[in-house]
């Protein structure tokens, strides 16, 4: 059975040493690892739809790609992966917290990588805490990254 790491990046302060943290994980276990961005539907900007041009959500796609991509880059250069274990940059529309479940289960990873805090305060009121639904639901293990608390 390959071990296989999702790591879900939400482009917030702390997702460029939750990506390098990621990425050193998989490294030490000699195991495939591949980051998930989310997008969140335009109808969660209810009222706006229509002021959204069809090219936004292309152009925010691409600067997740692009973000992450960087973040990667910078990883490599601390810890080069040996060539088998190739990552891949996944960037999806949905609900985060069910998005990332999904493509866990339909990839057949064996662990989720989260961070313990993403954006405001505000928006965990309103929103709910991603981290939160994806460690009780997830069908695999998730590890919840502190950045300065690193184990392994």
């Amino acid at each position: 059975m390959s071990i296989k790491i999702l790591v879900a990046v939400d482009l917030s302060k702390f997702s460029e040493a939750l990506v390098q943290y990621g990425h050193e994980l998989a490294h030490r276990l000699n195991v495939q690892v591949d980051f998930i961005h989310v997008l969140p539907h335009a109808s969660l900007f209810r009222g706006y739809e229509p002021w959204l041009p069809p090219e936004v959500s292309v152009e925010v796609r691409e600067i997740a790609q692009k973000k992450i991509s960087y973040w990667l880059r910078k990883a490599e250069e601390v810890n080069p992966r040996p060539s088998e274990h190739q990552h891949r940059i996944i960037v999806e529309e949905g609900v985060p917290s069910d998005t990332v479940i999904s493509q866990a289960k339909s990839g057949g990873y064996n662990l989720i990588v989260v961070g313990h805090q993403g954006h405001s305060a505000l928006e965990y009121l309103f929103v709910g805490s991603t981290t939160t639904s994806i460690a009780r639901h997830a069908h695999c293990s998730v590890l919840i990254f502190r950045p300065g608390l690193e184990v392994l």
